[in-house]
């Protein structure tokens, strides 16, 4: 009981300045994780953890049996069989049973019906190939954002050392895609690397999103991608003032 109050009184003694001290701390280390030799395989390794790990997700959400595949010859892709049917209905009805016994009153009867509407129709159209395809990318969005909440409410510790950590991964996994996003729309060197770099020889995800399934030009797809990027630091510093006014 004593290290949680220490650690939220250490974030509550923050300065109005120190949290931006951890969130430059990152920008600045973040391209050793990029261009160090070594340290940026290690870079590599985690970031394609999170991006294999969110389409692994997004397709058994879906009900498709999935996994990912991590090669150290620097490959990494998920692996997902044709969808069972019955696994995509339990899982709605899984996902129903516990929202019921999580909320109360009409939020109650809104997330359930939400989630008997949504859910098939997540499953049982097109929608789910959209959703895997893209939530590599959403999963290291989604994963940066955390990191840089982390480095400015306090981390998990309240260590200095923890927070510069997170504002470093925070910053690398944003950075990553935010630059293959810039140069996807704007460079046709770009978009000729990407459309042959597919690891184990696949096509990447952008490609087949525009391609196959939206009928979009890749720089569409890159842009709106670029959109999303660009709320992610927004959403770390809403996240953090809620923090800490739930813990004033």
């Amino acid at each position: 009981m004593v290290a949680p109050r220490q650690a939220s009184a250490s974030v509550e003694g923050d300065s109005g300045f120190e949290p931006w001290v951890y969130l430059g701390i990152g920008l600045v280390t973040a391209p050793v994780l990029a261009f160090v030799p070594v340290v940026s395989f290690m870079g590599w390794f985690l970031s394609s953890l999170v991006h294999e790990m969110g389409h692994t997700a997004a397709a058994w959400l879906c009900g498709m049996p999935a996994f990912p595949a991590i090669s150290l010859e620097g490959h990494a892709a998920a692996l997902h069989s044709a969808q069972l049917a019955p696994l995509a209905l339990f899982l709605t009805g899984a996902l129903l049973f516990f929202s019921w016994r999580l909320f109360e009153g009409r939020t109650r009867w809104i997330v359930c019906g939400a989630i008997a509407v949504l859910h098939p129709l997540l499953c049982f159209t097109d929608a789910r190939e959209v959703l895997h395809l893209l939530a590599g990318h959403l999963a290291e969005f989604g994963f940066s954002c955390m990191c840089l909440f982390r480095a400015l409410s306090g981390g998990f510790t309240s260590s200095r050392v923890e927070r510069a950590l997170h504002g470093t991964l925070g910053w690398f996994l944003l950075g990553r895609n935010a630059w293959l996003c810039w140069g996807l729309v704007t460079s046709s060197g770009a978009r000729a690397l990407y459309q042959n770099n597919g690891s184990f020889g696949l096509t990447n995800d952008y490609i087949r999103l525009a391609d196959d399934l939206l009928g979009w030009r890749l720089q569409t797809v890159a842009g709106g991608m670029l959109f999303v990027g660009a709320l992610v630091l927004p959403l770390a510093f809403v996240l953090q003032r809620s923090y800490a006014r739930a813990n004033s």
